[in-house]
């Protein structure tokens, strides 16, 4: 047997006997005690046998330690491509219009066409899944924008079609909404609700008037209380909503008011906060206002220890890791961004780009292999800044949009802050075993 080269053991904090052993790969999680800690290192440093077989079972259950002749590199290898070349789902990101009321000052789609998806392209886009249909076991899709809800008909023709498809095929569906809130009536929420969209991210920008100088409307009016009152007086008609709140350094310290902001607007317990990334894509925002990913990574490690204290949802426990495959829409065969004029591209940021245009969904051809290849070809288990990563596969080589443009800074946060989130996790459920109530601090 032979040490998993994806092992990490930290300090437990509740039990100074013990510590927590976590396995990137497998995604294990246990307690160990410190003496049998003791002869794990004996047996991996100096050959010397473990003599504990219950021990060694459950090591090996979790692959903390694992056959001599296994090579865990390709098994990261063979997962990421079994997922990323499968052909049982579909994922389509749907733009039915780049077209937006708000004017915020880092929006990557600044100066893009700003028409609405034709009847044409919707009815190809329909049988486009009509013919994927046939092959599939589940569809997922994401109305994007522009903001998505300006061309509610175009995302009501279209779902409809599609829930006829899918039940009559038996496949599985599923849809979320990217919005910027400012139209989120109880009328459209229904509408929603409809349409089988049960998920839905609205983005602000910190406090109100942090917010407002960021996301206004085009003509330069206010948008932050309009955004939180609808989530507030709609909040039971709501589907599950991730709340992203854009963090870079001129709003960072806007992030410390905005749970009480929540808490005023009574969505504490409705809304998931979550910490979103703003980074200059397409040289829309100035590099120097960003922060670099390690920073970004302990503002939202903090973060999430504050809803954990408070008590909001999602607690820290929403931060547990989880093994990727392939990272994105971009590095997958099956799934796709479509924009309104029926351009497909693989990644959600390059929408409007001709240089990143792949095809279009009313041809039957690819436009441009190579831009294709950059993104579905790659493999970090042979790059060598990715290869010897001990979490290499919670990352998978980071973010494909940022490692096709040459930026270095494109490592998960994991990197940074795996120790506490692990600590918290393991804490919690070492309570939650044990029937603790947790301290709120």
């Amino acid at each position: 047997m032979k040490e998993s080269s994806y092992n990490f053991f930290y300090e437990f904090q509740k039990d100074p006997s013990k510590l927590i052993a976590y396995n990137s790969r497998t995604n294990s999680l246990a307690l160990i005690n410190k003496k049998d800690y003791a002869e794990l290192k004996k047996y991996v440093e100096n050959g010397v046998q473990i003599e504990d077989a219950k021990l060694l079972k459950e090591l090996q259950k979790g692959e903390f330690l694992i056959e001599p002749d296994i090579n865990e590199l390709e098994i990261l290898k063979f997962k990421m491509f079994a997922s990323r070349y499968s052909s049982k789902g579909l994922g389509l990101t749907i733009a039915p219009t780049l077209d937006c009321n708000f004017a915020c000052t880092y929006c990557y789609e600044k100066g893009k066409n700003e028409g609405y998806m034709s009847k044409e392209v919707q009815n190809n886009i329909i049988k486009f899944i009509e013919k994927q249909s046939k092959f599939i076991e589940q569809l997922s899709i994401s109305w994007y924008g522009g903001e998505p809800l300006l061309a509610m008909e175009a995302i009501e023709n279209i779902t409809n079609k599609v829930l006829e498809i899918v039940k009559r095929e038996k496949i599985k569906f599923s849809a979320m909404i990217v919005t910027n809130g400012y139209n989120l009536t109880k009328d459209t929420l229904l509408k929603l609700k409809k349409l089988n969209i049960k998920a839905m991210q609205v983005t602000i920008d910190g406090t109100g008037e942090t917010h407002n100088s960021r996301r206004p409307l085009k003509n330069g009016g206010p948008t932050f209380e309009r955004i939180l009152s609808n989530l507030s007086e709609n909040k039971k008609y709501l589907p599950s909503t991730n709340l992203r709140v854009n963090i870079d350094k001129e709003n960072i310290k806007s992030l410390e008011e905005i749970l009480e902001v929540i808490k005023e607007y009574n969505l504490e317990k409705t809304v998931a906060t979550y910490p979103g990334y703003i980074e200059p894509t397409n040289d829309c925002y100035s590099v120097n206002n960003c922060l670099e990913v390690c920073d970004f990574s302990k503002v939202e490690y903090e973060f999430h220890e504050r809803l954990q204290a408070v008590n909001f949802v999602p607690n820290i426990d929403y931060k547990y890791p989880y093994i990727k495959t392939n990272v994105c829409t971009a590095d997958n065969l099956n799934s796709m961004v479509i924009d309104p004029k029926g351009d497909i591209y693989k990644c959600w940021s390059d929408v409007g780009r001709s240089e990143y245009k792949i095809s279009n969904i009313s041809e039957n051809k690819m436009i441009n292999l190579e831009k294709f290849f950059q993104y579905i070809l790659y493999d970090p288990t042979i790059d060598e800044d990715c290869k010897d990563c001990e979490v290499l596969p919670l990352c998978m080589g980071g973010c494909p949009r940022r490692r096709v443009d040459n930026i270095v800074d494109r490592c998960t946060s994991y990197k940074y802050v795996l120790e506490g989130y692990i600590k918290n996790i393991a804490l919690n459920k070492y309570r939650e075993l044990n029937n603790e109530k947790v301290e709120r601090r």
